[in-house]
């Protein structure tokens, strides 16, 4: 796989792991999203986990050095689409344009790290587990509507990483 290759295939497992949690909150209003669903101070609802995803991103990109935008902010419900997609864009940006070293999946504890790489896969599984607990907590709360079916977001942003892993696992053996 090349540098440019491996580029896009994160790009695309964060996009998929973000098309995961649009399909996961679609629906949700700004009085569910807020509606407490634990005694935990810092995450006591829906919001709380939804600005947690985008808060990571902005973190672990800053730590790196590549900045994706402005700490990340959710003060009303129409900022969540409009601010979890600028962070994409930034992500995107980053990934394109960082140099082929950031490519390496370096981890905060190695010199050098966090790597780029590692940043998009950190905040790719950290996005599908909390986005996991917001689909967990829907068909918790009883006046929620039903999720969409038509499309298969979980297995599709699940498998993401697995195809990338595929690409440098050797050949069978016949």
């Amino acid at each position: 796989m090349t540098n440019q290759s491996f580029r896009e295939e994160l790009i695309q497992a964060h996009l998929k792991m973000r098309a995961h949690l649009y399909r996961i909150i679609e629906g949700l209003t700004q009085e569910i999203l807020l509606k407490e669903i634990s005694d935990e101070a810092s995450y006591p609802h829906m919001l709380s986990l939804i600005w947690h995803i985008g808060g990571a991103e902005t973190y672990w990109f800053h730590r790196a050095g590549h900045d994706i935008g402005p700490k990340f902010q959710i003060e009303k419900y129409e900022d969540i689409q409009k601010n979890l997609h600028a962070n994409t864009e930034g992500i995107r940006r980053v990934v394109r344009g960082c140099d082929d070293d950031q490519i390496q999946i370096i981890s905060p504890t190695e010199d050098g790290g966090p790597s780029v790489a590692w940043c998009v896969l950190r905040t790719y599984q950290h996005g599908l587990y909390h986005t996991a607990q917001i689909s967990k907590i829907r068909h918790i709360i009883e006046e929620i509507p039903p999720l969409r079916t038509d499309e298969d977001t979980w297995s599709t942003g699940v498998d993401a990483v697995i195809e990338i892993i595929k690409k440098f696992s050797p050949a069978p053996r016949e």
